[in-house]
């Protein structure tokens, strides 16, 4: 049995069950979960990897400490947990989900996904300048405010 027979779905809080209208989805790396039973209730974190073989989920920041004050992994049950915030930036994600909620009247709202600085300047929509036209920039407001305060 070395395939895969199928994806490990995961229930969904209830504010994402109420934006999509579906209750499990399937979990992917980079999915935000929390751990709803078992010793590790209350935590949660971002999905490192999905086991299939084993139908486990690693998560960081859940390790278990051992004997030697090393910790180890611990690998957590699906059925233990919610996807607390869904990554869509993984390819067909958001289409999927916009389809299953297309099933039930739902409209999705895309989300804005926040642009690192280098990928606006790419873009074009920001302009490059260097530490030190920052500094020669804010430098002569302060000389201003100097003045302001001669004049009182």
């Amino acid at each position: 049995m070395n395939m895969i027979e199928s994806k490990i779905k995961v229930k969904l809080s209830k504010d994402l069950r109420k934006k999509y209208g579906i209750k499990s989805f399937p979990i992917a790396t980079g999915d935000i979960v929390s751990v709803r039973k078992g010793p590790k209730k209350d935590e949660g974190g971002k999905v490192l990897r999905v086991n299939h073989v084993k139908r486990k989920i690693l998560i960081d920041g859940i390790t278990i400490a051992k004997a030697d004050n090393k910790h180890k992994e611990f690998l957590v049950d699906p059925s233990m947990m919610e996807i607390t915030k869904i990554d869509t930036s993984l390819k067909g994600r958001l289409d999927k989900l916009k389809e299953r909620a297309a099933n039930r009247d739902i409209v999705i709202e895309e989300e804005p996904v926040e642009e690192t600085k280098e990928e606006a300047v790419d873009a074009g929509e920001l302009t490059e300048t260097t530490e030190a036209e920052e500094v020669t920039e804010a430098a002569p407001e302060k000389e201003e405010e100097k003045d302001d305060y001669k004049q009182d």
